[in-house]
């Protein structure tokens, strides 16, 4: 018997210096372990995320958790794109001060876009899911933020006038939503953006706040917006904004305000005042 219980401590000790070894050589950071943990419960643990798991001493970056990559000890790219996921993102992907680049796109996650996303992300892809909130992009400041990407989700309502927060945005696709109302004048300061996709809403009112801006695509078509059409949009290269309700006088001159699209297929008429 005592012999038994001698082994048993070996054993025992053993079993505790391994877990506090591992502990103590764990790559990830224990506030991004807390965050990927979260999400994790948030989707509803599925089997399809292989290597995540909710025990103590996990450790994304030395696991090699489905999606993760990481820099040293933090994780800087979540990438879960088309694996059937369901759930929701839960609460704390804000405090992910290092991730750089979140796709999950092409899943069934639903629930609201949660208002903190990572403060330094340059990538956002949270396209074909489920978001369903009514009031969308209340979101904090990214500064770093160069792609966003909502598209093919249920979002319906305006859109916040915070994009004075994203400096250095160079492509926004927010096509094939129920979005509603005109465009918030912050539109104004994304001096950067290149590619606009806003097709496939409710959209409403002029769209002045988007004719200085430094776009070589624009799609806004099949929306409600109205007024004069800007004169500036005739020079983007790749624009469709046909299914509107513009008008513009300066068009008279193309014979009854004919519209071609980029590669001059018919697609339809702008209204000249008075029609």
């Amino acid at each position: 018997m005592a012999k038994l219980c001698f082994w048993i401590s070996i054993i025992a000790t053993y079993l505790i210096s391994a877990v506090l070894i591992h502990q103590a050589c764990a790559l990830t950071d224990p506030s991004d372990v807390a965050v990927l943990q979260d999400l994790y419960k948030s989707l509803n643990q599925p089997p399809q995320l292989v290597g995540w798991n909710l025990m103590g001493g996990a450790d994304p970056c030395g696991e090699s958790w489905e999606g993760i990559s990481c820099s040293g000890s933090s994780v800087i790219s979540i990438r879960l794109k088309g694996l059937e996921l369901h759930g929701n993102l839960g609460g704390n992907l804000g405090n992910l001060l290092s991730l750089k680049h979140l796709d999950v796109s092409h899943n069934h996650i639903e629930g609201e876009i949660p208002s903190s996303l990572p403060p330094n992300v340059t990538h956002i892809d949270l396209s074909s899911n489920n978001f369903n909130q009514s009031t969308i992009l209340l979101l904090e400041p990214m500064r770093y933020l160069e792609h966003l990407n909502l598209s093919r989700n249920s979002l319906s309502g305006t859109l916040g006038n915070v994009f004075s927060g994203f400096p250095n945005l160079k492509q926004m696709d927010l096509s094939s939503n129920s979005l509603t109302g005109d465009l918030p004048s912050s539109f104004e300061n994304l001096k950067n953006l290149h590619e606009l996709f806003l097709h496939r809403n409710w959209f409403t009112g002029p769209i002045d706040v988007l004719a200085h801006l430094p776009l070589h695509v624009l799609h806004i078509h099949l929306n409600f917006f109205s007024g004069v059409f800007p004169h500036q949009i005739d020079d983007i290269p790749d624009r469709r904004f046909h299914a509107n309700n513009f008008y513009s006088p300066y068009l008279t001159r193309m014979g009854r305000d004919t519209l071609f699209t980029i590669d001059h297929q018919y697609i339809g008429r702008i209204l000249a005042q008075g029609d």
